[in-house]
């Protein structure tokens, strides 16, 4: 049973506030850790997502190592045995809330009452999905030769997945946890449905919105007169907290650390990740900040989840798409950097400093000595310039995702 989370307001302001491009808030020291500092950029650790050593696991594990890695994210024994031996430490990866049957029963409901599937999820509200998710990490933590668990996918969908998934969760499941929570449901359904009417209406209807909510003056005034979209993220926020805090007992109760692959700070207060909640419970918080992730659909890949919503409501190629992406640019804090102010701009051409910002501002959520490793896509042309501007942002480690056959070519500028 979840015990029920308190919500700190204040946090959840400051949290949707550097997510939404907000970096200069300080942040006071954290009493213990005051003194603590980051590691140097020369002492950084190496994550590999995934592994593929054919039939000698040993050998790939042994050149890994000797091209500078540190870890390995992947599962099996015959693999877990190979990165012990080659010296490196050996984690796995964990789901969220996994759509166990096909049944509408179990998915998450949108604002006109339809299932919504996304990302194999279900309602994350669900009381057998969360069983179920629970059950699967008490499983996992059994496994011999493993430093660690990350944990994925425990969430609400985001924007990438689409407009209607994303304006979850409705569901009956949902209504009871939001009693559970002291949240108001009928005041985020309505607040939503109003969001949906918004995001869907007339062009020069649509047009001013998005100029409204381009500036924090703008934006404020929005949700001033929208209270339930709030509450939506609040309750968002408190019923992720709480999964993972449960998931957190079992994976530590096991003598294991815990990571994350956590949503952009950005995006994170969109589908109820929250850094500040989780900076006590989480030992390594993992940024999946995906700047040119080439297939779609891309959850938590920054491209995808700025240029899908556009794209879905057919504003490219229209009178309002050079307004609409510059409002989607000053709400992500992307502002400042040269972006074409288009929506294929967005989903091709973020530049690499947009990765280095996320991780200044991951950082700035997290105590100085908390483990920070961002992942990125190992299939990045512009990698030397993606490393370079997270190296000296407070990183303890870079993580790639995920692992391909011309991985050594692919990672060798973050070793330079």
């Amino acid at each position: 049973m979840m015990k029920k989370q308190r919500f700190d307001r204040r946090l959840f302001i400051k949290s949707v506030a550097l997510g939404a491009g907000a970096v200069g808030i300080s942040r006071a020291a954290h009493p213990v850790h005051a003194a603590a500092t980051a590691p140097s950029s020369n002492s950084i650790k190496y994550w590999m997502h995934g592994f593929d050593g054919g039939e000698d696991p040993l050998e790939l594990a042994t050149k890994l190592r000797e091209a500078g890695f540190n870890t390995v994210v992947a599962g099996g024994a015959a693999v877990i045995d190979a990165v012990n031996k080659a010296g490196m430490d050996s984690w796995i990866c964990g789901g969220g809330f996994s759509l166990i049957r096909d049944e509408d029963s179990l998915k998450a409901k949108d604002i006109f009452d339809d299932p919504q599937a996304w990302f194999g999820s279900a309602s994350p509200c669900s009381q057998e999905i969360r069983d179920a998710s629970l059950d699967t990490y008490t499983k996992m933590v059994k496994t011999e030769g493993i430093k660690g668990i990350l944990v994925d996918g425990v969430r609400f969908a985001s924007p990438a997945s689409g407009l209607m998934p994303f304006l979850t969760d409705f569901s009956d499941h949902a209504a009871k946890r939001a009693a559970e929570l002291d949240c108001d449901f009928s005041l985020m359904k309505r607040d939503v449905t109003r969001l949906h009417a918004q995001l869907t209406a007339s062009g020069k209807i649509r047009l001013r919105w998005f100029e409204q909510i381009a500036t924090p003056s703008g934006l404020l005034e929005w949700l001033s007169g929208s209270p339930g979209i709030m509450e939506w993220l609040r309750f968002r926020r408190i019923h992720t907290t709480g999964h993972l805090n449960a998931i957190a007992e079992i994976i530590h109760g096991a003598g294991l650390q815990m990571g994350i692959y956590i949503f952009t700070p950005s995006i994170a207060p969109l589908v109820g990740q929250s850094y500040e909640d989780l900076r006590d419970t989480v030992d390594v918080f993992a940024p999946m900040i995906y700047r040119n992730y080439p297939d779609h659909p891309g959850p938590a890949c920054l491209n995808w989840e700025l240029a899908e919503l556009p794209e879905e409501l057919k504003i490219t190629g229209s009178a309002e798409e050079e307004a609409v992406v510059k409002a989607i640019l000053s709400w992500a804090g992307f502002s400042d950097f040269s972006i074409t102010p288009t929506v294929e701009a967005i989903r091709s051409e973020l530049p690499p400093e947009v990765v280095g910002l996320e991780t200044a501002r991951a950082r700035a959520l997290l105590r100085d000595d908390k483990e920070l490793a961002p992942i990125l896509y190992i299939d990045d042309p512009k990698m030397a310039d993606t490393v370079a501007s997270v190296k000296e942002k407070g990183v303890y480690g870079i993580n790639f995702f995920v692992f391909k056959k011309d991985w050594a070519a692919m990672t060798a500028a973050a070793f330079s």
